[in-house]
């Protein structure tokens, strides 16, 4: 009998726990709070992000959404000027992530869709997509996009799901108690970034040959797909998962989708992804900047001769895509 009510008790609190995490998951929250569960991090910019999206009537015409190459790479404000100087939709932001995973993109588009309506939407890729999502996704994603598993091969759901109670707990009290735990519960404008950002890097380029140490270094730890072709949903399920999203979510709001391909130094021009991207969207690729040394900050980003070098000539193709759009 004692086995017996020992399993009945450890039964009982386990499903004590879990009725007490399900309460803790849907306790209400301030988005704005939420975005602004990174701040003093790396990605500090999340809370502009929302702030751009919903408090700032200025519309949004074009945005960048992608990891590190695409934020250091693409100078919003310069290309917003040239598009303007050609009488287009110029509202252009650069709302990409430092670090790679795709889900960050589809929260981030996701949030923004419920407030502005952009014509354009461009993602950044790179060679060989990333496996798993970003780690500030289970910081910034609303409720249902976390307890959504959204493919088979989720690698990264459960640990998201486990944090989200501990999220909502914070952000229930911080829109209670005085000071809101470090989170403000109202915009600031005379904190605000404005309406369009610099996001790129300082103008120094390392010696050719440090970045092409580098650049061999990373080549070395590339793997190439491990499971067949036909799995490829499955082995790069996020990107695949969450590019399928936010296209469906462009769609819905009348936006159109592009690819924006960005290589690192001496890396291969050519996209894995490349006919997937295009079931969504043209391709523009920028596989010239690989070959230019003097453009990198580091072996994966560019630095800021390189993004004005990408920035003046991604005019022409964006323009072709405003003319087209809706």
């Amino acid at each position: 009998m004692v086995p017996l009510r020992a399993c009945a008790k450890t039964l009982s609190i386990l499903a004590a726990a879990l009725g007490f995490a399900i309460v803790a998951s849907l306790l209400p929250e301030n988005p704005y709070q939420r975005w602004q569960l990174l701040h003093g991090t790396i990605h500090a910019g999340a809370r502009w992000t929302y702030e751009r999206s919903s408090f700032d009537p200025t519309p949004i015409d074009v945005v960048f959404l992608g990891p590190s190459r695409t934020r250091f790479g693409v100078d919003a404000p310069r290309l917003a000027s040239a598009l303007e100087a050609r009488g287009l939709p110029h509202n252009v932001v650069n709302f990409s992530f430092l670090e790679e995973g795709r889900n960050i993109n589809f929260a981030t588009a996701r949030m923004m869709f419920e407030h502005k309506r952009p014509k354009l939407v461009i993602l950044g890729v790179i060679e060989k997509p990333h496996r798993f999502g970003h780690e500030a996704f289970k910081y910034l994603a609303d409720r249902s996009s976390i307890v959504d598993c959204g493919f088979v091969g989720n690698f990264d759901y459960l640990p998201n799901l486990l944090y989200l109670p501990f999220r909502q707990m914070r952000l229930f009290a911080a829109d209670l108690l005085p000071g809101g735990l470090g989170l403000r519960r109202t915009f600031d404008a005379a904190d605000y970034w404005g309406t369009s950002i610099d996001t790129v890097l300082g103008a120094t380029a390392p010696a050719p040959r440090e970045l092409t140490r580098a650049a061999t270094a990373f080549k070395s730890n590339l793997h190439p797909p491990i499971l067949p072709s036909r799995f490829a949903d499955l082995e790069f399920g996020d990107e695949r998962f969450y590019v399928a999203q936010i296209a469906a979510l462009a769609r819905r709001h009348g936006a159109r989708v592009a690819f924006l391909f960005i290589p690192y130094y001496t890396g291969p021009t050519t996209i894995q992804e490349l006919q997937f991207y295009r079931r969504y969207g043209p391709m523009m690729s920028a596989a010239f900047l690989a070959s230019h040394a003097e453009w990198f900050s580091d072996w994966a980003h560019l630095n800021r001769g390189g993004a004005h070098a990408l920035s003046d000539w991604l005019v022409e193709p964006v323009a072709a895509l405003l003319k087209t759009a809706k």
